[in-house]
C-alpha cells in the first residue's frame, strides 16, 4: 500500500509538472523516450505490472486534469486581457506596501458570469477581509513581472489570473460578517505590534517572521543574510512550526489528561487555527497533513513513515490546485521534506547511535542532503544558494526553535506567558551572527546563467538515477559528489566566459534604468533615470553573477536619495569610487566626488565612458554603444544606439533606434571589438 502510494503521488506530480512546462510537438516526442527510460528503470527496480499501471494512470489522469483545469478556467478567465470593463468582488486578501498603497486580492465576477480573482493595486482603502470593492472601469491584464520580480507563477498558484490596470471608479463598501477571518487577522496585526514594542522592530518583525511568517516585513538585507546562510526557511511557516506547536499543543491535552480522540480532534482545529494565522501558506498546509497522518497512525495503532505521509500530502495538495506544481513554496517544502525525512535517513543509516562521531556527524550529513536536495530549487528561485547550510542548520536553527516556542507561547497565551526579554537578545544574537557570515566571503554558490541552473536540475536527475539502479548508498554519495564538482567547474567556466568578454546590462522598469557594464573582471555602474528600484535589479544582477564589487558608481539623478539606495541595496557589494552629478557634496559620504552638471568621461584599460546630456556611450575597440531615455528624441548618439523607456509610435519609425525596451528594460549587450553585437533579455 505504501508503494502504491508513493507512485501515485510521484507519477501525479510528473504529470502536472510536464503539462505544465513542457508544450508543443517537441515535449511531446521527449515524452515517448522518458516513457521508455521510466520503464526499463522500473523493470529493473522490480516494478510490476500493476505497479505501471497505478503510474501511468495517475500520470496521464494529472496531465489531462492540468489540461481541462487550463481550458476551462484559465483560459476563459485571460481572454479578457486587455479589455476593459467594471469588476466587483469581496476581499480576501490585503497586501500593504510603502506610500500609502495596497494590493487587494478580489474574488468576484467577469461580465456578470464567470467567477474569478482580480489583483487591484491601488491607494489604501481601510478595507477589511469581507468587505466589497467595486471598479467601475479598468483594463484586465494578466499578471507579469520583469528581471526583479515575476510574480506570475506565484499569482496563477493562487487562482489569480488577472489584475486591474488604470482603474477608475473604485469604491469601497463595508460589510458585517466574516468575523472568525476578521478576528484571527486583527490578533495577528496586534501580536506583531506587540513583538515590534516588547523586542524593538528588528528582532520583532524577526520574530513575527518566524511565528507568522511576516517576511515580507523584515529588511531586504536581513532577507538576504538568512538566504546566504541557508536558513531562510525559518522565515516560512512549514514543517519545523507546525510540529514545535503540535508538540506543545498534545503534550498539554496529555498533560491535561484529555481523552486521545479528543484530543487528535482538538489538535486539528488548533493546526487549522495555526494556518490561518499564518495566512494558509501550502508549505503550513502540508507539514499540517503529515502530522495528521502521524498522529492518526498512533490512534488507530498503525505504521508510518515519512515517505507515505510526503507523498499523500503531495497527492492531496495536487488534486485539489493543479496549478500548485507552480508554486515555489510547495516545491521548495517538499524537496525539503524528502531530503531531512527519507533521503538523509538514509544516507546516514550507519552512523546512527555509533559513537562520539556518529553523533556529530549525522545532524551535519542530514542537513548536508537536505541542502543537496533543494540545491537546483534554490539556485532556480533565488539565483543561489548557500554553501554553509548544513552548518548553521545545525548550530544555529535550534536558537530560531527555542524563539519559535517562546513566540507560540505568547500568542496562545494572549501574552500571559511573555518570554519577549530574553528572546530578544537571541535574536539580536542570530541577526548579528548571520549578517558577519553574509560578509564574511564566499559562503554561497550562484547559478550564473540559465544553463547552470539546468544543468543542476539534469544533474539531480542523474544522481537519482544512480539510486535506482545501484541501490547503495556509496554509489549514490560518490554521483552527489560528482554531481557537485561538476556543477561548480560548470559554473567557474560560465562566469570566466561571461568575464572576459564585454557585457553592458540594461537594467530597470518602466522609465528607468542603469547601465551595469563588464569587461575582463572589472565591473562599472552608471545609474541614468535616478530611480530608487533600480539599485535593487542592480544589485540582483551583480548577485546573480557572483559580482562582489563595483568598481565605478555613476549617479546622474537624483543623486542624494540614489546614494542612500544604493548603499542600502549594496549591503554585501563593495563600491571602489563613487561620482556623482552636480556641485554638492552628497550628504553621508566624503569619498563620493561630484562631476559638475555638464557630464563625465573616464577610460579603463579595455574601454572608454563618457556621459553628457542624459546620454552615455561606451566605445569598446571598433565598438560603441550609445544609450539614452526613447522620450528625449537623442539623435546625435553613436554606434549601436539603445533607447530604453516608454516611446511613441512615431519614434519606433526612427531609423536610428535600433532597440526598444518598451517594457521591463533589461537586456544584455554583449559587444565584440570589431563591433558587432548580440542582444539578449534578461
Amino acid at each position: 500500500m505504501k508503494r502504491k502510494m508513493i507512485l501515485a503521488a510521484v507519477a501525479y506530480m510528473a504529470g502536472l509538472f510536464f503539462a505544465s512546462f513542457f508544450t508543443g510537438t517537441f515535449s511531446l516526442l521527449l515524452l515517448i523516450p522518458a516513457a521508455a527510460s521510466v520503464f526499463l528503470v522500473g523493470r529493473y527496480c522490480g516494478m510490476v505490472r500493476c505497479d505501471f499501471i497505478i503510474a501511468g494512470t495517475c500520470f496521464a489522469v494529472a496531465a489531462v486534469v492540468f489540461g481541462l483545469y487550463t481550458s476551462l478556467n484559465y483560459d476563459r478567465i485571460t481572454a479578457y486581457d486587455g479589455q476593459t470593463g467594471s469588476f466587483r468582488g469581496s476581499v480576501t486578501d490585503i497586501r500593504e506596501y510603502s506610500g500609502g498603497k495596497s494590493a487587494y486580492t478580489l474574488k468576484g465576477t467577469l461580465g456578470g458570469k464567470r467567477s474569478a480573482k482580480l489583483r487591484l493595486y491601488t491607494d489604501s482603502l481601510d478595507a477589511e477581509y469581507g468587505d466589497c470593492i467595486s471598479i467601475e472601469n479598468c483594463t484586465f491584464s494578466i499578471p507579469c513581472g520583469d528581471y526583479l520580480y515575476d510574480p506570475e507563477e506565484r499569482m496563477r498558484s493562487a487562482g489569480i489570473f488577472l489584475e486591474a490596470d488604470n482603474a477608475d471608479g473604485v469604491r469601497l463598501e463595508k460589510r458585517s460578517g466574516h468575523r472568525l477571518m476578521r478576528s484571527i487577522i486583527a490578533y495577528r496585526e496586534r501580536m506583531c505590534d506587540e513583538f515590534r514594542n516588547e523586542m524593538g522592530e528588528d528582532a520583532g518583525n524577526f520574530l513575527a517572521g518566524m511565528v507568522f511568517g511576516r517576511s515580507s516585513e523584515l529588511d531586504g538585507n536581513v532577507r538576504t543574510s538568512f538566504a546566504r546562510c541557508g536558513i531562510a526557511h525559518i522565515l516560512a511557516v512549514s514543517g519545523l512550526h507546525v510540529s514545535i506547536a503540535a508538540l506543545l499543543f498534545m503534550e498539554l491535552l496529555k498533560k491535561l489528561r484529555v481523552n486521545r480522540f479528543a484530543a487528535y480532534a482538538t489538535m486539528n482545529v488548533f493546526l487549522i487555527l495555526l494556518i490561518l494565522l499564518a495566512d494558509s501558506p501550502v508549505s503550513a498546509i502540508r507539514a499540517a497533513i503529515m502530522m495528521d497522518m502521524v498522529y492518526a497512525a498512533g490512534l488507530f495503532r498503525r505504521q508510518n513513515d515519512t515517505f507515505t505521509s510526503l507523498s499523500a500530502a503531495v497527492l492531496v495538495i495536487c488534486i485539489s490546485n493543479p496549478y500548485v506544481i507552480y508554486n515555489s513554496g510547495f516545491l521548495l517544502s517538499v524537496a525539503g521534506t524528502f531530503g531531512i525525512g527519507v533521503c538523509a535517513p538514509y544516507m546516514t543509516r550507519e552512523l546512527s547511535g555509533k559513537g562520539l562521531s556518529g553523533s556529530i556527524l549525522s545532524p551535519f550529513l542530514t542537513m548536508l542532503c537536505t541542502t543537496l536536495c533543494i540545491l537546483p530549487l534554490s539556485m532556480k528561485y533565488f539565483d543561489e544558494t548557500s554553501l554553509i547550510s548544513p552548518v548553521t542548520n545545525v548550530l544555529v536553527v535550534p536558537f530560531c526553535g527555542v524563539l519559535i516556542v517562546i513566540g507560540m507561547l505568547y500568542i496562545f497565551t494572549g501574552g500571559a506567558v511573555s518570554l519577549l526579554a530574553p528572546a530578544k537578545y537571541v535574536a539580536e544574537t542570530i541577526l548579528s551572527l548571520t549578517d558577519r557570515l553574509s560578509h564574511s566571503g564566499r559562503i554561497y554558490f550562484s547559478a550564473g546563467s540559465e544553463r547552470i541552473v539546468g544543468l543542476a536540475f539534469a544533474l539531480a536527475a542523474a544522481v537519482a538515477m544512480v539510486q535506482l539502479i545501484a541501490k547503495r548508498r556509496r554509489f549514490t554519495a560518490y554521483a552527489a559528489v560528482f554531481a557537485c564538482a561538476l556543477l561548480f567547474f560548470g559554473s567557474a567556466v560560465s562566469s570566466r566566459r561571461f568575464f572576459s568578454s564585454f557585457n553592458a546590462a540594461v537594467l530597470g522598469s518602466g522609465n528607468n534604468a542603469a547601465v551595469v557594464v563588464t569587461c575582463n573582471g572589472r565591473t562599472d555602474v552608471i545609474d541614468l533615470s535616478g530611480s530608487s528600484s533600480s539599485a535593487d535589479y542592480v544589485r540582483k544582477y551583480l548577485t546573480r553573477h557572483n559580482i562582489t564589487r563595483a568598481d565605478v558608481l555613476v549617479l546622474t539623478n537624483n543623486v542624494q536619495a540614489q546614494y542612500s539606495a544604493y548603499r542600502s541595496a549594496f549591503d554585501s557589494i563593495g563600491i571602489n569610487e563613487c561620482f556623482a552629478a552636480g556641485d554638492t557634496p552628497v550628504y553621508g559620504s566624503e569619498d563620493t566626488k561630484v562631476y559638475g552638471e555638464v557630464g563625465y568621461v573616464y577610460t579603463t584599460d579595455d574601454y572608454k565612458v563618457a556621459y553628457e546630456n542624459g546620454v552615455l556611450t561606451v566605445s569598446y575597440g571598433e565598438a560603441k554603444v550609445s544609450f539614452a531615455h526613447a522620450a528625449s528624441r537623442a539623435e546625435d548618439m553613436e554606434g549601436l544606439c539603445v533607447y530604453y523607456g516608454s516611446s511613441g509610435a512615431e519614434f519606433r519609425k526612427n531609423e536610428n533606434a535600433v532597440y526598444i525596451a518598451d517594457h521591463g528594460n533589461c537586456f544584455v549587450i554583449r559587444l565584440s571589438e570589431d563591433g558587432g553585437h548580440r542582444i539578449r533579455r534578461l
